[in-house]
Formats: structure tokens, C-alpha cells, sequence
């Protein structure tokens, strides 16, 4: 399956779900809050948001096509090694499982925290973009430079795991791997819309879960999206975190700002901030609703 193929795949499967349950959340808050008519009221930032997904869908897509996938991935390592996969034992599948875990986050934390955190960053800076955290969000919803970043994850955690198959002689180990590849891909997309889910995270009950499966909570995950909050790198589990000393734990109550801490748009986190909407587009679409505008630095209205 082709990595585009694989994002609808996750798409249908898992993220719509929790796309539908945030549009609830979202509507239940602005019913709550008073607002009659919704979806009027809001509808110049409901089309800026939906635009901007599907722009980013768009180029998630074509760029997932440029990349090889996790099962080219395997196949060329199987290449490599020098004993051939026997068939997937049973008595296997929970510890290759929970090692694949394992190597696949911490890998994942290491990419997040020292490459799109770093010198990454302009590839990543989309997904902080949101100042609203939620599945719906561009940046969240879809991602249009993840293929870089899953690459590298990918291809660190398959040469991780088959080495260590080839050192400890266990080729039925990798047609186990193989074998879990789909339930793990479930797993991670799961993992992660549930933690930027806003439905999700209002349950006490949730984030305790999560937390006694070593997965990331939603609002230990919501602190990483805080505009100066440095930490939280892991995107499935805080475990990393905790060992590598990044952890912050939430606060028991208040608020904090989400989203940048500079002045940035739609197409701005796309364009290394090079090209940003006009000042009249921001203001009529109500940009400054789900972004960090400064409108003194921003660009002139055109």
C-alpha cells in the first residue's frame, strides 16, 4: 500500500471519527457559549479553515507519493539481511509488538525533539500553527510535509528492529513485524487524534487511561502545542520524555496561549513565512480566530 493510500486508509478508519466528534465539541461549545445560528455566525472562518485542509491535503498527499513506504521499507531490509523471514509466530506478536512500540516512539521522540524542532522546523512550524487544538485545524487535520519526518521514524525503526532480529537469529521475528504493521499504524493514528482531540479532552476519566497504558494523555500532549512551553516531545507515549528529563506535567488549572508565538497564516507555515495572506483576506475570513496575527508586522493589504 502506497503511503497516500495509507493516509485515506487511516483516514476513514480512524481520523474521521474524531474529525465528527471535534465538529461536535466545537458546536456544543458555541451553543453553550450562546450563540444561535453557528454555523452562520462562523462561516468565514469555517471556510478558511476547510480551504486551508484541503490545500493541505492536497500537497500531504502528492509529496506521500514521492517517498517509498513502510512496506518498501521492509522489503529492502529484508533484502539485506541474511536469513530469510519464516512464517509470523503467534507466541510472538505481544513482545514484538511492545518492542516495536518502543523503538518506533523513541524514535519519534528523537525526530520531534532534534529535527523539527530544530533545523526541521519550517516542515513541522504547520503543525503549531493552530492557536485552536483540535482534529478539524490545518496543521492537525492534515499535515503537509509529515512524509518527511515519517520517513525518517520509519526507516531509524525498521533498521533498529531487524537488526536486532538479525543479531538474535529469530527470522520469523520480522513476518511477526510485518504481520503487526497495520494494527501498529492503527494504533499511532489513534493515539495521536486522540491527544489533539478537544472532545477527548475533556474526560478526567480518558486522560487516566491513557496514562496507566504509558500512552501521552491529550492534555499532557495540548502543553507541547503552548506557545512557550518547551517540552512533551513524545507524540504516543511520555515515557521518552520522562527518561530524557522534557516532561511537563499539566497544570491543575488556568489557561495557556496555543499556537505560535510569532505572527503567522496559512500560507505563511507552508511558505517558510517567505508569502502570507493579505491583510483584507486575514480580517475577512477571520484568520486571527485560530492563528497568531499581529497585525502591525503583518503583510499590507493588498
Amino acid at each position: 500500500m502506497s503511503n497516500a493510500r495509507t493516509f485515506i486508509w487511516l483516514f476513514f478508519y480512524v481520523q474521521a471519527g474524531f474529525i465528527t466528534l471535534d465538529l461536535y465539541e466545537h458546536w456544543r461549545s458555541a451553543r453553550k457559549a450562546g450563540a444561535q445560528g453557528v454555523i452562520r455566525a462562523n462561516a468565514a472562518v469555517i471556510l478558511a479553515v476547510s480551504t486551508a485542509c484541503i490545500g493541505y491535503s492536497a500537497i500531504q498527499l502528492a509529496l506521500a507519493s514521492v517517498l517509498p513506504n513502510i512496506g518498501k521499507l521492509t522489503n529492502f531490509a529484508i533484502r539485506l539481511t541474511t536469513s530469510q523471514p519464516a512464517a509470523a509466530d503467534a507466541r510472538w506478536m505481544v513482545p514484538v509488538f511492545a518492542v516495536a512500540f518502543g523503538v518506533g516512539t523513541l524514535f519519534d521522540y528523537l525526530v520531534h525533539r532534534f529535527l523539527l524542532h530544530g533545523p526541521l522546523w519550517r516542515l513541522h512550524e504547520n503543525h503549531h500553527l493552530p492557536s485552536v487544538v483540535s482534529n478539524v485545524m490545518p496543521g492537525i487535520a492534515a499535515r503537509p510535509f509529515v512524509i518527511v519526518p515519517n520517513f525518517l521514524i520509519n526507516a531509524g525503526s525498521c533498521a533498529a528492529i531487524f537488526g536486532v532480529v538479525e543479531l538474535v537469529g529469530r527470522p520469523q521475528l520480522i513476518a511477526t513485524f510485518i504481520h503487526l504493521l497495520p494494527i501498529l499504524l492503527l494504533t499511532f493514528s489513534f493515539v495521536a487524534c486522540a491527544s489533539h482531540s478537544n472532545f477527548v479532552r475533556r474526560f478526567d476519566c480518558v486522560e487516566r487511561v491513557f496514562r496507566s497504558l504509558l500512552l501521552i494523555g491529550p492534555r499532557e500532549h495540548l502543553l507541547h502545542h503552548a506557545a512557550t512551553i518547551k517540552g512533551n516531545y513524545g507524540n504516543f507515549t511520555a515515557l521518552w520524555d520522562r527518561a530524557f528529563g522534557t516532561y511537563v506535567a499539566p497544570p491543575q488549572e488556568g489557561e495557556m496561549v496555543l499556537g505560535l508565538d510569532y505572527d503567522q497564516d496559512f500560507l505563511g507555515a507552508i511558505t517558510a513565512g517567505r508569502f502570507k495572506l493579505p491583510r483584507a483576506l486575514r480580517s475577512r475570513y477571520q484568520v486571527g480566530r485560530v492563528c497568531r496575527l499581529d497585525e502591525n508586522d503583518g503583510p499590507a493589504a493588498e
